[in-house]
């Protein structure tokens, strides 16, 4: 058996590593979109410095800002229609996952010329190269090779896929995260945390790619509560780091049962992802410790002081996380329907370590209503 690891093509990573954006984009072209969120970038100053930046370095852009939390698919198209012009050399995507995701489906509908719902199950290869600088710490997008996008008509997300959406350059500067409020922190790092936990207990974990988890599960567990409830910048450079690592672990591993789940809980109820993560994992740590390795379930007692899932749910009460749906929706949940969304997701399923059946999955989700 052989693996492949995919990894971004250049990656720059510190404090102030944002300021070598235009000399970098020099390596790649002069005319690109630029994506931003829809106001963190500007408040903090730095989209003016920036800007200036590319203009000293003669790069053109389209900028676009006020790009959402989850978008959808119409309102890619909306941005797509927007753009006047062609010959653009990539594509920019400063901010948040959504905004690296809808970088990279602005990157493809550009090259492919398509409606993106053709490409879903399909492995794409062509798209314009993708710049990625991540403003939270938790997704991991500015380093692997999927976009998801909501549709918002039926109420759940669809994940494009491919080697061309892995990020030509990738900027992690920690600096862009300090803004996070405690609530973005905890919840962007709970899902860091959850990436790093599934590429540790998939199917697909090898030698290699337990490097990156291991460490990015350790760093997270030691670094978020500072992080959350001190607002270090020191704890947040780190956890930029760890989330970096956790999406290359993600990437090459992918995700399973806590993903499977968990989209439904967003796209039916509206919780934010890292929520809706943290809310799962004590459950899917307790379901799965019997098929977990012996060694590795060492080393997370080992890194927890204690039992795994029992320790995980004193970490989230510790950065002040919902354990329960019921303390995230107002909303009465149809169990039912969850249940069958999560079925839909066969491919994260089987990447699980313990084979799961409906039945499991129905009383996961009882377990944490």
């Amino acid at each position: 058996m052989f693996y492949t690891l995919e990894l971004p093509k250049k990656i720059l990573y510190g404090r102030g590593s944002i300021n070598t954006l235009g000399s970098e984009l020099k390596n790649i072209g002069s005319k690109f979109i630029f994506l931003t969120g829809e106001a963190s970038l500007k408040r903090s100053g730095y989209l003016d410095k920036i800007m200036e930046d590319l203009e000293k370095h003669e790069i053109n852009v389209v900028l676009i800002t006020g790009i959402p939390s989850e978008p959808t698919s119409d309102i890619i198209y909306q941005i797509c229609h927007k753009i006047v012009g062609d010959n653009f050399d990539g594509v920019i995507g400063v901010g948040d996952g959504s905004v690296m995701d809808t970088a990279k489906v602005i990157a493809i509908g550009l090259k492919a010329k398509k409606d993106m719902r053709e490409l879903r199950g399909i492995e794409i290869e062509d798209a314009l190269p993708i710049v990625a600088s991540p403003t939270t710490a938790g997704t991991g997008s500015e380093t692997t090779r999927f976009a998801v996008i909501t549709d918002k008509e039926n109420k759940n997300k669809f994940l494009l896929m491919g080697k061309a959406l892995v990020p030509t350059l990738s900027i992690i500067d920690p600096e862009l995260t300090f803004s996070m409020s405690s609530l973005v922190t905890a919840y962007t790092g709970i899902d860091a945390f959850s990436h790093a936990l599934e590429s540790y207990l998939s199917r697909g974990s090898n030698v290699t790619i337990d490097i990156f988890s291991k460490s990015a599960i350790e760093e997270i567990y030691r670094t978020l509560p500072e992080a959350v409830l001190e607002n270090s910048e020191d704890a947040k450079e780190r956890m930029a780091y760890a989330a970096f690592r956790a999406g290359i672990a993600i990437d090459n591993a992918k995700t399973n049962l806590i993903h499977a789940m968990s989209c439904p809980l967003e796209d039916i109820y509206s919780i934010p992802h890292g929520i809706a993560n943290g809310i799962l994992l004590p459950a899917y740590l307790r379901f799965n410790a019997p098929f977990i390795p012996t060694e590795k379930y060492k080393f997370l007692k080992d890194i927890f002081g204690g039992n795994p899932s029992e320790k995980v749910e004193e970490f989230l009460e510790m950065v002040n996380l919902p354990l329960k749906i019921s303390q995230a929706t107002s909303e009465d949940v149809d169990v039912d329907l969850l249940v069958r969304r999560t079925m839909e997701a066969k491919c994260n399923l089987e990447n699980n370590l313990r084979p799961v059946t409906e039945e499991d999955v129905y009383n996961l989700f009882k377990e944490v209503l």
